[in-house]
């Protein structure tokens, strides 16, 4: 566990490093090399324990693989394809680091004696009797309907338009439309965190929502955890919408 929190400490320096360049000293994303940051979140990964293993599995297969900005192509006038390289980062794929990174830096040291402590009020109400009875599934499962039925509401109330699951959060936090606006979208790393978290609140839905709803599946109390304090998350970055 020391290697993986000293790990994650070295990730946050980096992303901050690059959330510098970017706000402060105003250089593109494109324009700032990748290679640093996904060395730190290589090592980092091999090291995320196992109950966060939707994270990890994410930063593995989704994130890295797209981290570095995309080769240019072009064609010469002889008709033959060009390719020049570029070394820059992908700046949606650095708003989904931010929004992990920020979740495994925030909740890797919960424990269930101290687990309602930092919970959001509508979490705590729906899932902590479920819990305390030792219904886990349950409690997870109605902790992320209850964030589903919140953004629901919001989204219905702006638009009077009603979607539910992996496609209401697509829209509720839509880049080039946000009906709850998390980061300042005229801007790059604003619509880097836009991003991150949209992705986290579709995923939320596809993988921990919609597998409890339709398959019961069992739950073991520290996963429940886990989940609980991500719902908490989510439930928080609500309120804390820009308006």
């Amino acid at each position: 566990m020391n290697k993986y929190r000293e790990q994650l400490n070295r990730c946050i320096q980096v992303v901050d490093s690059v959330r510098n360049m970017i706000n402060v000293r105003r250089i593109p994303s494109n324009a700032i090399s990748y290679n640093d940051l996904y060395s730190a979140l290589y090592q980092l990964i091999p090291l995320i324990p196992e109950e966060y293993h939707l994270f990890r599995d994410r930063l593995r297969d989704k994130i890295l693989p797209n981290l570095k900005t995309s080769d240019l192509i072009s064609v010469n006038q002889f008709g033959q394809q060009l390719v020049t390289p570029q070394n820059g980062i992908n700046p949606y794929s650095f708003g989904e680091v931010i929004a992990t990174i920020t979740y495994l830096n925030g909740y890797g040291n919960n424990n269930s004696s101290s687990i309602w402590d930092n919970i959001h009020p509508q979490i705590i109400s729906i899932a902590k009797g479920r819990f305390d009875d030792g219904h886990y599934a349950d409690a997870v499962e109605a902790a992320f309907k209850e964030i589903n039925t919140r953004v629901k509401k919001i989204y219905r109330d702006r638009t009077s338009v009603e979607k539910d699951g992996a496609k209401l959060m697509q829209a509720a936090f839509s880049i080039q439309n946000p009906i709850i606006r998390l980061g300042d979208t005229s801007t790059e790393t604003g619509a880097n965190i836009q991003q991150g978290y949209m992705e986290m609140f579709v995923g939320a839905m596809i993988g921990i929502r919609n597998p409890q709803a339709h398959n019961n599946l069992l739950v073991s109390k520290d996963k429940a955890i886990r989940k609980l304090h991500f719902a908490s998350m989510l439930m928080y970055k609500i309120d804390d919408e820009l308006v």
